[in-house]
């Protein structure tokens, strides 16, 4: 019986490393797991807060970001770092044409990670750059609590990321919207010009989603209602419409690679507008596109929304209004209210941007998201009483994602003032030629789109 009882004493003394061993396993492993995924949700919450200012702010972007991550998890000790994602060429894994500076400017496209849908390219607030995502990442130390009998003090959840990226991120995005785009194309807009702003705006409509985002075309001045192009300039200065092109979902097709660039379709209404899109004599009108698309994209003008598929989430409203110079107004009794139809118009150019202000800030009210694009002598021509066009027309574009007024920083007179004004993060911007509105006309989109989720980073 001796000999029993040692030999059970020998055996019980055998198993406790064993039965250490599985409660190492079963409760500090339990806990490492519950650590990591505790930390995961940590990392998540700080990207999404930090990418709510990018890009305007990217060190409040970083601050914000860290505070969220110690909040959510006292222990942790994060880095923040940022990117710039835009859309992937598709098969090719390459970066999209435009999609820089466009969507995003990281000084140049070296060191770029492309999957199909995606491109992500290191980017570097602090060297000019202008970065849309903030990747927020750490590991942690975990203190085990029975594992040390077996020898091991402590374990690590690994090395964890949590990647968000703020607007459309250069793939094609879901976000439900319907858009009026108003071009100029009054006489002072060249021929040149005018037609790489065509080529941008069709650029642009390869960004989108069809299916979620449907776009009407505006033009300044009106187009005729019986010409045999849509947007046929009309000969009158009242008659014929403000939007000639309904609005579209059929302007891309799909593309033959899944992730690739979408080509146009060329049958659609929206592309034959814009493809035949020609120079008007008339004025330069600012208060009357503007109310007719504010008018248009709300319905209170007879739209074609009813006859396209109903989309899954309410649509957000946006107007991209570009212009080239100050107004050129003849005098029309009208109201610069929404809920009356009607053209506005002053020969006093002071009056004439006032009125433009004033329906901007009514359709502001109607949560009709505005950008406004100042081309070319747009930057620097008069709206009378000391006032400048492109000073009206930052006042008419919508605060910025922050809730501070959209302003004119400066006069948009050289390529480093255009690109700064252009990535300050608000919705006014400037262009000097017909090349530097398509990115433009995408930044405009990218705006508009302008929500900040959580994406996967190629690897």
């Amino acid at each position: 019986m001796l000999g029993e009882r040692g030999a059970s004493t020998v055996m019980y003394a055998l198993l406790i490393p064993v039965l250490f061993a599985c409660l190492a396993l079963a409760l500090d492993f339990g806990k490492l797991v519950y650590e990591r995924h505790e930390l995961s949700n940590a990392l998540d919450a700080a990207a999404l807060a930090g990418a709510h200012s990018l890009p305007a702010d990217p060190t409040a972007a970083k601050n914000v970001a860290l505070q969220f991550a110690k909040a959510n998890d006292p222990e942790a000790v994060p880095v923040a770092t940022f990117r710039c994602v835009v859309a992937s060429t598709g098969a090719s894994k390459t970066v999209a044409s435009g999609q820089v500076p466009g969507v995003c400017d990281p000084g140049t496209t070296a060191g770029a990670k492309c999957n199909e849908k995606i491109c992500v390219i290191p980017c570097v607030p602090g060297n000019g750059h202008t970065c849309n995502t903030i990747t927020v990442a750490d590991d942690k130390d975990v203190p085990f609590v029975f594992a040390p009998v077996i020898g091991y003090d402590v374990g690590n959840t690994g090395a964890l990321a949590s990647d968000a990226c703020k607007g459309s991120c250069g793939a094609q995005v879901p976000n439900a919207m319907d858009i009026a785009m108003v071009a100029d194309r009054t006489s002072s807009m060249s021929d040149p010009d005018r037609n790489l702003m065509v080529a941008g705006i069709k650029s642009t409509l390869q960004t989108m989603t069809k299916e979620q985002q449907y776009v009407a075309l505006g033009t300044i001045h009106r187009s005729s209602s019986s010409g045999s192009c849509i947007t046929e300039p009309s000969s009158s200065k009242t008659d014929g419409p403000w939007i000639p092109v309904p609005f579209s979902n059929d302007y891309i097709k799909n593309p033959g690679v899944p992730g690739a660039t979408p080509p146009l379709n060329t049958g659609s209404t929206l592309f034959k507008g814009l493809d035949c899109l020609q120079k008007s004599s008339g004025g330069t009108y600012l208060a009357s596109p503007l109310k007719a698309a504010a008018r248009y994209v709300l319905g209170k003008d007879t739209n074609n929304l009813g006859s396209l598929p109903a989309r899954s989430a309410p649509a957000r409203k946006g107007i991209i209004f570009e212009t080239d110079g100050q107004p050129n107004e003849d005098y029309i009794s009208g109201f610069t209210s929404l809920d009356t139809s009607g053209d506005i118009g002053s020969k006093d150019e002071a009056t004439a941007c006032s009125n433009f202000k004033t329906v901007a800030g009514n359709a502001k009210a109607e949560k009709v998201l505005i950008v406004t694009v100042a081309f070319g002598d747009a930057t620097n021509a008069s709206c009378g009483s000391g006032k400048l066009v492109r000073d009206v027309l930052a006042a008419a574009a919508s605060p910025d994602a922050t809730g501070a007024a959209s302003d004119a920083d400066n006069d948009c007179q050289t390529s480093a003032r255009r690109t700064a004004e252009n990535t300050d993060g608000d919705f006014f911007f400037c262009a000097a030629s017909g090349t530097e509105l398509g990115p433009i006309f995408v930044s405009a989109v990218n705006a508009i789109s302008s929500g900040s989720h959580l994406i996967r980073i190629p690897e």
